[in-house]
């Protein structure tokens, strides 16, 4: 029998359990007066606790608050261009950024918000980053597949993003503003802040509006996008062992996609809403005994309302145009429960169970209309396609680090996942525009349900004999379950047509890694090399290239390796020299065929030269740096696909003024040769611009 379907007022009942559970309990929430100032005292909690970059088992890059505050990137996307393993997709949208780690796309990668999982069950693309800079307190991203941890789409690792919470002070304020040469665009932002007792505040909101892309080549039509990201946050800290407390996050987008190959101008996305809410309650309590180390419980309601219009209208290349818009509201309930345990002087164990519910409601309309009026009654069409579904996650996880002797560590845990997908709707009707304008209903899709459930293991060893030096070889195991698009809902959106596939097994990897992490006052290091082994992988089959359509497959193994790197060395005189990239290669294996050139860079990376001085009242900072990509070969579609390698040269120039460096200005100028490059087909990354950012805190 299949599950019942919880509804909108049972949504209501749910929440209200989980609050009173909450105020119960504890939560996963972050410590938000974590300022990272130098390399020896970064602290993640990547392993799901509190701890220092060094004794992290994992590849691991923690951007700081101050690393955000001196950027002037204007998503979130633009903050990791530079992180080693990771390639940002535009999907043609300058601000629509989604993250490829280790080769492995956005789907199979988890976006997570102060702990908790971000949706897109409808997407060909992945998870975009829905969250504006300015409110990022700190951002962790796991290399590596981290499934026992967090779970499915943690095939290829994870971004976790941290908000900004309270403050040291009764009230504190900062206030923003910028101007971004690529798209002529400009942003500000503002919060207040503070602690009042045994309150802890924020209230803080950001605005940004961003034309078309200048490109080296020239202003790219369609690439246009403004956002508002607002939020609330308060706590209240019970004892000094225990805190309960609420938030609200608000994000709302208008964003444009457009293509810069020729007879595609009038091909483009236009997203004019893509909207994130969410509401989420929590507490937290550590050291309630001698071995119950800490009790944290959270819960949350999401939801992502995405409103699309594609418009595919390609110059003599199709008797037709098509127009196909979207309206697409995904639903999230979510509870997570973690107990940490100290057992005995040497092993502490986190245990978890995570639920998730997620509810997906889609309306499509696709129209046709010919390009010929004597083939209006062939082409003429309106297609209205509706979809909903569920899919309820429950996992249960347990990890511990047990030190033996000889300074080694032991990493190991196991995680069980139970996932239910059902499509309960996928119907719709067909309107001729000729003749009668008769309607018939369609079939749109799969009405199905599928069981995935899946044990995951993960082993490791750590060895810090020496002094900041510690040596890792870990082996962790992957799998991410086929989402609603993949397995029962068909897609039109791009120009291409993709038909779903029900009979999609999970796909599962495993992945070996060996590393060296190396941190003191004047040198920080980082080596890492990796070989992921997946089977199951999902990809597309060809099933007729003269439409473009495809359908997604199990394809017989992947393989990924590579090496990632980050190195930096303070020199006299305030000079520091630095690099950080990867090399990576994959190939994928369909039982018939074999390619290593899958559209991967093997190589990319960035080096450059810092320079920082203080006055008494002043510090500065300069950095001049070049990017580097190599070319990429991509032959395992229909057609074959390069891009030429590039490299960039940029400066860029920090001052920090006042008795607490309280005002700022950063400048930069980026891409000073106005290089041309992509990341990808769709569209070409700015030509030379400069930056400017004003900052303030009071």
């Amino acid at each position: 029998m299949k599950m019942i379907l919880l509804k909108k007022k049972s949504y209501i009942s749910f929440l209200a359990l989980c609050l009173c559970i909450c105020t119960n309990n504890t939560s996963f929430a972050q410590d938000a007066d974590l300022k990272v100032m130098k390399a020896d005292t970064i602290k993640v909690t990547a392993s799901r606790i509190e701890k220092e970059l060094l004794d992290v088992p994992m590849s691991v890059t923690a951007l700081s608050a101050e690393d955000i505050k001196n950027s002037t990137a204007r998503n979130v996307g633009e903050l990791l261009e530079d992180v080693p393993g990771v390639t940002i997709q535009n999907s043609g949208a300058q601000g629509l950024k989604r993250v490829s780690i280790r080769g492995e796309g956005p789907s199979r990668v988890l976006i997570l918000i102060d702990g908790q999982k971000v949706s897109e069950n409808k997407s060909m693309d992945g998870v975009p980053l829905l969250i504006a800079p300015s409110r990022i307190e700190r951002i962790e991203v796991i290399r590596g597949p981290a499934s026992v941890l967090y779970g499915s789409e943690a095939i290829g690792g994870v971004i976790n993003i941290i908000t900004k919470k309270g403050g040291a002070k009764a009230v504190s304020a900062d206030i923003g503003v910028g101007y971004d040469g690529a798209s002529n665009g400009y942003n500000t932002n503002a919060s207040i802040y503070g602690k009042i007792d045994k309150w802890n505040y924020r209230a803080s909101g950001s605005w940004s509006d961003q034309g078309d892309l200048r490109s080296a080549t020239g202003i790219l039509p369609n690439t246009s996008f403004d956002q508002l990201d607002a939020n609330a946050f308060l706590s209240y800290d019970l004892t000094d062992k225990s805190t309960i407390g609420a938030g609200y996050d608000y994000y709302d987008a208008n964003i444009n996609s457009g293509s810069m190959e020729e007879g595609y101008e009038n091909f483009y996305v236009k997203i004019p809403s893509w909207e994130r809410q969410k509401a989420y309650i929590f507490s937290e309590t550590k050291n309630i005994n001698s071995f119950f180390a800490r009790l944290r419980v959270d819960a949350f309601w999401q939801e992502n309302t995405k409103n699309m219009i594609n418009n595919v209208d390609i110059a003599g290349g199709m008797p037709l145009i098509v127009k196909n818009t979207a309206d697409n509201v995904n639903e999230q309930i979510g509870v997570s429960a973690q107990a940490d345990w100290t057992l005995g002087l040497n092993t502490y164990l986190i245990t978890g169970y995570e639920l998730n519910y997620d509810n997906l409601d889609a309306l499509t309309v696709s129209s046709t209309v010919a390009r010929n009026s004597a083939m209006a009654g062939m082409f003429n069409k309106t297609k209205t396609s509706f979809h909903e579904g569920q899919m309820i996650t429950n996992a249960l996880y347990a990890h511990a680090e047990t030190e033996i002797p000889l300074n080694f560590t032991l990493d190991y845990g196991a995680r069980y996942t139970f996932v239910y997908s059902d499509l309960y709707r996928a119907d719709g009707t067909e309107r001729k525009d000729a003749g009668a304008g008769t309607i018939k209903p369609i079939n749109a899709g799969t009405v199905a349900d599928s069981f995935d459930s899946r044990p995951v293991f993960n082993a490791g060893v750590m060895w810090d004999g020496v002094k900041n030096l510690a040596l890792r070889a870990t082996f962790a195991q992957g799998f991410r379950v086929p989402t609603f698009i993949e397995r029962f809902v068909p897609s039109s959106m791009g120009g291409g047509v993709i038909i779903a596939n029900p009979d999609l097994k999970p796909e599962n990897s495993n992945s070996y890694e060996i590393g060296a992490r190396y941190i003191n006052a004047n040198l920080t290091a980082d080596l890492a090399y990796f070989i992921s082994l997946a089977d199951d992988y999902i990809g597309r089959k060809i099933i007729d290239a003269s439409t473009d359509t495809s359908m997604p497959v199990n394809i017989a193994s992947a393989q990924t390796h590579g090496v990632e790197f980050s190195i930096s060395y303070a020199l006299p005189f305030g000079l520091s020299p630095y690099g950080s990239g990867s090399w990576q290669e994959r190939n994928y294996d369909t039982g018939t065929s074999s390619s290593w050139n899958t559209g991967l860079a093997n190589f990319t990376a960035r080096a450059g030269l810092r320079y920082d001085k203080s006055w008494e009242n002043v510090d500065l900072a300069l950095d001049l740096y070049g990017r580097f990509s190599s070319n990429t070969v991509d032959d395992t579609g229909a057609e074959l696909v390069k891009y030429d390698a590039w490299e960039t040269a940029n400066i860029s120039a920090g001052v920090y003024f006042g008795k607490e460096r309280q005002y700022g200005v950063i400048a930069e100028v980026l891409n000073i040769f106005n290089t041309d490059y992509a990341f990808n087909s769709s569209i070409s990354e700015p030509g030379v611009h400069a930056n400017v950012k004003l900052v303030a805190s009071f």
